[in-house]
C-alpha cells in the first residue's frame, strides 16, 4: 500500500517518512521538448508525463502535461488531484489523423465532466502529433497546481514532493463529437492512481524553455 504526501494539507496526517515508499513514476527527458518529466506508463501503454518549474515552496505555478496514447483508445483523462471529482481534469482524444484535442474539465459525479474554466491548456506545437499508431499532446496548463475557493479551501501541488498522487482514466469508445472540445463521452473502462516523484520533474528556466516550444 502506498500513501501519498504530495498535496498540501496531507502531511500532518502522515507519521511515515517521505522515503518509505517508492514512487510509480520514473524520470524522463523528452528529446523533442528538452523538458524533464516525471513519467508513468499505464497498462495500455499510455504515458502520463508531468514537468514543473523550479520554485520556492508554497507558490502557484504553471505545469506541462504530456500524454502519449495508442490511437485506438477513445479518450484519456488525467486528474491533478488524484481522484476523478472536484479537481482539474485534462481529457484528451484524437480527432482524425491530424488534430489531437485536450479539454479542461471538472467532475462532480458519474456524468460527463463539464468545462472547467479556471484551468486552461495551451497546446505546444513541439511534442504534439499523431501518427498511425499513437497520438501525443504536450500542453502548458495554467491553474492546475492550485484549485478550490475561500469557502471550501484550496488544494495545492508541491513542486518538489517525492510522493504525489495523480489519477488517470481511459475509455475504449470514441468520444461522441471528436471535433468539439465540449464533446460528451462514455464512462471510463479503467482508472489508476499512480504516485509521482515530482522532485525529478523540475526544470530550470521553465518559462523560457516552454515559450520556445
Amino acid at each position: 500500500m502506498r500513501i501519498p504526501s504530495g498535496l498540501s494539507g496531507l502531511a500532518g496526517l502522515l507519521s511515515l517518512t517521505s522515503r518509505q515508499f517508492e514512487p510509480d513514476s520514473h524520470p524522463y527527458v523528452d528529446a523533442e521538448t528538452g523538458l524533464k518529466f516525471a513519467a508513468y506508463n499505464s497498462d495500455r501503454g499510455i504515458a502520463f508525463r508531468v514537468a514543473l518549474p523550479t520554485l520556492e515552496a508554497g507558490k502557484e505555478f504553471d505545469t506541462v502535461l504530456q500524454i502519449a496514447a495508442p490511437i485506438d483508445i477513445g479518450w484519456v483523462g488525467f486528474a491533478w488531484g488524484g481522484t476523478m471529482t472536484y479537481n482539474p481534469l485534462a481529457i484528451l482524444w484524437a480527432n482524425g489523423t491530424s488534430n489531437p484535442v485536450i479539454s479542461s474539465r471538472i467532475a462532480y459525479g458519474y456524468y460527463t465532466p463539464p468545462e472547467y474554466e479556471p484551468a486552461t491548456y495551451t497546446v505546444l506545437k513541439t511534442g504534439t502529433h499523431i501518427n498511425a499508431t499513437h497520438f501525443q499532446i504536450t500542453a502548458l496548463c495554467k491553474g492546475c497546481s492550485k484549485w478550490g475557493d475561500e469557502e471550501i479551501g484550496f488544494t495545492e501541488i508541491e513542486a518538489t514532493a517525492e510522493e504525489t498522487t495523480f489519477g488517470f482514466a481511459y475509455g475504449n469508445h470514441p468520444v461522441d463529437n471528436p471535433a468539439s472540445i465540449d464533446s460528451t463521452f462514455a464512462i471510463h473502462d479503467s482508472i489508476g492512481h499512480p504516485i509521482y516523484n515530482l522532485a525529478v520533474a523540475t526544470n530550470a528556466d521553465f518559462a523560457t524553455k516552454v515559450a520556445a516550444l
